[in-house]
């Protein structure tokens, strides 16, 4: 894919540093970090609202497929993810890897440093932990850890526009 096409919705922040190159929609809400790269390679890439995406984190698609990353979502330093899609409400920790057509569920947490198989599908509520990449079952929804993503967003997009340069995108 040759040609650029972003658009970012309302309220997101996406700072000049950012590598953003083919077909990406950022949804309303979602933080950009300075350094982070968005690669759509081969396919579109939709990014949900209220994302956090942060510094060195690179989300990539060789898919022709979209890849199409759900709300509120967290990817944490230097971590890389490919996958055909991501739910809602997941943290892929730093230096974590989600790779090939993996899809993710809903409210899952790739621990730091651990790695998903190359096409596999993660259930709801999966986390992946210690150096083996163990997998366990959370046994319910954290309610707090909305809230807390909700003011590290407010934060973000009241510190992030103070320190960096944005970039001017068009509205989605």
């Amino acid at each position: 894919m040759s040609r650029n096409r972003i658009t970012a919705g309302q309220k997101s922040v996406v700072c000049q540093e950012t590598d953003l190159r083919g077909e990406i929609s950022i949804d309303s809400g979602t933080v950009l970090h300075p350094q982070c790269r968005v690669i759509a390679e081969n396919g579109p890439i939709y990014i949900g609202r209220n994302n956090i995406i942060e510094e060195n984190a690179v989300i990539f698609n060789k898919n022709t497929t979209p890849l199409v990353i759900g709300d509120e979502n967290v990817f944490e330093v230097a971590c890389y993810v490919e996958g055909s899609r991501i739910g809602n409400s997941n943290t892929v920790e730093a230096r974590a890897r989600v790779l090939g057509s993996t899809i993710l569920g809903n409210h899952c947490v790739v621990g730091a440093a651990c790695s998903t198989d190359t096409n596999e599908t993660i259930p709801d509520l999966t986390v992946i932990y210690g150096s083996m990449s163990k997998r366990r079952l959370q046994s319910q929804v954290l309610q707090s850890q909305a809230a807390v993503h909700a003011r590290h967003l407010e934060y973000l997009r009241e510190v992030l526009p103070k320190y960096n340069h944005l970039k001017k995108l068009e509205m989605a």
